[in-house]
C-alpha cells in the first residue's frame, strides 16, 4: 500500500456507455500527468489525432485538459491510447453530467452570484437553499453559507475512491421512503416481507432500514426525518426540487428518535451491527455507514446518567463511524447545563448548534465552549418533506444533518491511499476526518468563545483538507550514530516513497529547551515503486560537542508535508587532531577545509602556492575544541596546485599538518 499520494478522484463511478456521446464532451480528455511530465512530453507523439493542450486544470495535481480531432480517431481509442502513455498517470473523458474533476484549491469567492469555479445543480429550488449558496436572498448575508458549489467542484458525493457506496444513517422518527428526490439505501441481501433473517444479521426483513420502535423493517413515514434526510442527501442535479449536500449518497432510514433510551440504543445498535458486518466481511455484508445523525436529544441531560447512549458513539467510532448530534433549541450553555447527546464526551461525536442566513447563532440555540464543536445553517432550511413536498423548518435539527452531509462528502473526496489506511485503522482515521472538518470552519464572531472552533461549517475547506491529507511513510527504523566528524543518520522505510522526499532538520538540546528554531539540513529524494524496504543515510558534519535532536519531515510532491520521526543523540569531540582533505577536490572556485581539535588551541591555517608563497590566511587565532570547517574561495587565483597547512598549539599538544589541493578552472 502506498503512503504518499496524489489526489485521484474515482473517474467513473457510474457505468457509462461510451457510445452515449451526450455524457461527455467529444474531443476533450482530462489527463493527470506523472510528476515531472506535462503535455509537451506527449503531444508530438499524437500528431496523427491532432492532440493539443487546451488548459491547465490543477497545477498542484498536474491535471490538464487536452483536445483531439474527433474526425481522426474514435473516442474510446483516444482515451485508451492516452491512458497507456508512460507519462500519464490517469485519463478520462470530460463528462457533462456529475463530473468528478479536480480544480486548483483557490480561495472561495464570497461575492453574490459569482459562478467562477463552482458547480451549480439544475434543481429548480436550489436558489432558495441559502445554506448551500447564500447570495443575499431573503435578506441574508452573501457568503454566509457552507460553500457547497465550491466543494462540489471536488466531489458531489456518493462513492469513495475505492468505489464503496457511502451511507448516511439517519436516526429519526422515520422517513418517506417513496420521495422522488431521495436516494435510500437497500439491504440487497435481505428478501423483503418473507419473515426470515436472510443474511443472518439478527434483523428480520430489514430491506429498507429498521424500525427500532416496533423492532421490524417497516420504517414509518415522518415529516421531520424526511426533511433531515434531504438536507444530507437529496438527489442533486436531477431537475427536481432541491439539492442535498451529497448528490448520490444513500440514506439508511432508522426510526428510533425516542425519549425512551432503550429505543435510541436499539436504533444505533442497528447501525453498529451493519457497519461491523461490513468491516468483518470486507463489504460483502452490512453497509458502509460513515456518519450518523441524531436531530433529537434530552434537554439538560447529564451524560453520566446516560452512559450507554454516550458509549454507543465510542463503539461506532471504533468501527470508523462519526456521529453528529443536534444540541438543544434553547439559549443555554451546555457546558453548565448538560445535554444528551451533545455533552457526551466521545471523541467520535460532533455536536452542532444553529446559525442563520446572516452568519449569527440562532438566539434559540444552545452553545458551549467545550461541548459544542461548531455551528451550521439551521434556520429556515428548505428540504424534502412527506408526500413529495418541500418545506422550511428551523432548529438545530436542521444544522446537524448539514454537518453529517459534509462528513459523508469528505469520504468521497478522500483519495485511495487515505481510504486504504482508513480501512486498516477505521477508528483513528475517522478522527482525522473530524479534525479536518473542524479545522476548516469559517470563524464568525457570534460563535467565538462559546464553541470549540468558534466557527461555522465550510464544506469546501473540509473536502480540500481531507483531499490534501498526507499519510506518513511507514518507517522500519530511524537511527543516529556519532562518528568522528558528526552524526550519521540512517532510516529505513517499509512502504513506497516514490514521488516524495525527506527533509532532515536539527536542533541542539539547549535550543530546544529554550524554544529555539529547527535548522533544515538537507532534502533527500525518495525512491522505489514498491512496498519493499528503502535505505537512506545522511551525515551532519558537526563542529560543536553537545546533545542534538533530529527529525524527519515527509514532503509530498505537491508540497504538503508531515513530520514522521524524531531522534536524540550526543556528539562528543574526537580525541585527536586532524586535518582533512578538502572537498571537493579538484575544485572551482570554492572548496571546504575541515579540521579537528580535541582541545582548545591557537590555530593558524594558511594557503600557499606551488612556490611556497602565501596566498591566503584562513584562520589565525583562538579556536574552541571540535570539528571545524573553513571555506576557501579561489576566484581570484589561477589554476594550479596549492598547499594548506595547519599549526594548532593547544595546552597539552601542538599539531602540524599539510595537504595539497588542486584548483582547475
Amino acid at each position: 500500500m502506498k503512503y504518499y499520494y496524489t489526489l485521484i478522484i474515482p473517474l467513473l463511478l457510474i457505468s457509462v456507455s461510451y457510445s452515449q456521446h451526450d455524457n461527455y464532451i467529444r474531443g476533450d480528455l482530462i489527463v493527470q500527468f506523472k510528476p515531472g511530465s506535462e503535455p509537451s512530453n506527449i503531444i508530438s507523439s499524437y500528431e496523427s489525432i491532432g492532440l493539443a493542450e487546451k488548459r491547465l486544470l490543477s497545477k498542484r495535481m498536474n491535471i490538464w485538459l487536452l483536445q483531439y480531432d474527433i474526425n481522426l480517431i474514435a473516442d474510446e481509442d483516444a482515451l485508451f491510447d492516452i491512458k497507456g502513455n508512460p507519462h500519464v498517470k490517469e485519463a478520462q473523458f470530460n463528462h457533462i453530467v456529475q463530473q468528478r474533476t479536480n480544480i486548483d484549491f483557490i480561495p472561495y469567492n464570497n461575492e453574490p452570484g459569482d459562478a467562477f469555479s463552482n458547480i451549480f445543480p439544475n434543481d429548480p429550488r436550489f436558489n432558495e437553499q441559502w445554506a448551500l449558496h447564500n447570495t443575499g436572498q431573503s435578506g441574508g448575508t452573501p457568503g454566509a453559507d457552507i460553500k457547497a458549489p465550491a466543494a462540489w467542484e471536488l466531489t458531489t458525493g456518493g462513492y469513495t475512491a475505492l468505489n464503496a457506496t457511502i451511507v448516511i444513517a439517519i436516526v429519526d422518527g422515520g422517513c418517506n421512503l417513496n420521495h422522488s428526490d431521495l436516494n435510500y439505501w437497500f439491504n440487497t441481501l435481505e428478501i423483503p416481507n418473507n419473515n426470515i433473517d436472510d443474511e443472518n444479521n439478527g434483523y428480520i426483513d430489514d430491506y429498507r432500514g429498521w424500525n427500532a420502535y416496533q423492532n421490524n423493517g417497516n420504517v414509518p413515514s415522518n415529516s421531520h426525518g424526511t426533511h433531515v434526510s434531504g438536507i444530507a442527501g437529496a438527489k442533486g442535479n436531477n431537475g427536481l426540487g432541491v439539492a442535498g449536500i451529497n448528490w448520490d449518497a444513500r440514506i439508511m432510514p432508522i426510526a428510533g428518535s425516542s425519549s425512551n433510551e432503550a429505543t435510541v440504543i436499539a436504533a444505533y445498535g442497528y447501525v453498529l451491527e451493519m457497519r461491523s458486518l461490513y468491516n468483518e466481511t470486507n463489504g460483502q455484508k452490512g453497509a458502509f455507514v460513515v456518519v450518523t445523525n441524531a436531530s433529537f436529544g434530552v434537554d439538560y441531560g447529564q451524560p453520566s446518567n446516560y452512559p450507554l447512549w454516550c458509549a454507543i458513539y465510542d463503539s461506532l467510532g471504533m468501527q470508523g463511524v462519526l456521529s453528529c448530534g443536534a444540541t438543544a433549541n434553547l439559549n443555554i450553555n451546555i457546558d453548565l447545563t448538560g445535554d444528551v447527546p451533545t455533552a457526551c464526551p466521545s471523541p467520535w461525536l460532533i455536536s452542532v448548534t444553529n446559525t442563520t442566513r446572516n452568519d449569527v447563532k440562532n438566539t434559540n440555540a444552545a452553545y458551549g465552549l467545550t461541548t459544542i464543536d461548531l455551528g451550521a445553517p439551521g434556520t429556515s432550511i428548505l428540504s424534502t418533506d412527506v408526500n413529495n413536498n418541500y418545506t422550511l423548518k428551523t432548529g438545530t435539527s436542521m444544522a446537524s444533518p448539514t454537518v453529517a452531509g459534509v462528513v459523508a462528502l469528505m469520504f468521497a473526496a478522500a483519495n485511495a491511499d487515505f481510504m486504504e489506511a482508513y480501512k486498516l485503522n477505521p477508528s483513528e482515521y475517522a478522527l482525522i476526518v473530524k479534525e479536518h472538518l473542524l479545522n476548516g470552519v469559517d470563524p464568525i464572531p457570534s460563535l467565538q468563545g462559546i464553541t470549540v472552533t468558534g466557527g461555522r461549517l465550510n464544506a469546501h475547506n473540509a473536502v480540500v483538507n481531507i483531499s490534501q491529507h498526507v499519510i506518513p511513510v511507514e518507517l522500519a527504523s530511524f537511527t543516529a550514530e556519532a562518528t568522528t566528524n558528526g552524526i550519521l543518520l540512517n532510516w529505513i522505510t517499509s512502504t513506497e516513497t516514490n514521488n516524495l522526499g525527506f527533509e532532515v532538520e536539527r536542533i541542539a538540546s539547549v535550543d530546544k529547551n529554550n524554544n529555539g528554531s529547527w535548522q533544515t539540513l538537507a532534502f533527500i529524494n525518495g525512491k522505489g515503486n514498491t512496498a519493499e524496504r528503502s535505505y537512506y543515510s545522511f551525515t551532519d558534519h558537526l563542529t560543536q560537542a553537545g546533545n542534538y535532536f533530529y527529525r524527519l519531515k515527509q514532503i509530498d510532491f505537491d508540497g504538503t508535508s508531515e513530520y514522521i520521526a524524531e531522534i536524540q543523540t550526543e556528539f562528543v569531540v574526537p580525541g585527536y587532531f586532524n586535518l582533512a582533505q578538502n572537498y571537493p577536490n579538484p575544485f572551482n572556485p570554492e572548496t571546504v577545509i575541515e579540521y579537528t581539535l580535541p582541545e582548545n588551541a591557537n590555530v593558524n591555517i594558511t594557503v600557499y602556492n606551488a612556490l611556497g608563497e602565501t596566498v591566503r590566511v584562513l584562520e589565525n587565532g583562538f579556536v574552541n575544541a571540535g570539528i571545524k570547517q573553513l571555506g576557501f574561495d579561489a576566484t581570484d587565483l589561477p589554476s594550479g596546485t596549492y598547499i594548506y597547512r595547519i599549526i594548532a598549539a593547544g595546552e597539552q599538544n601542538t599539531f602540524t599538518a599539510s595537504r595539497k589541493m588542486m584548483l582547475v578552472k
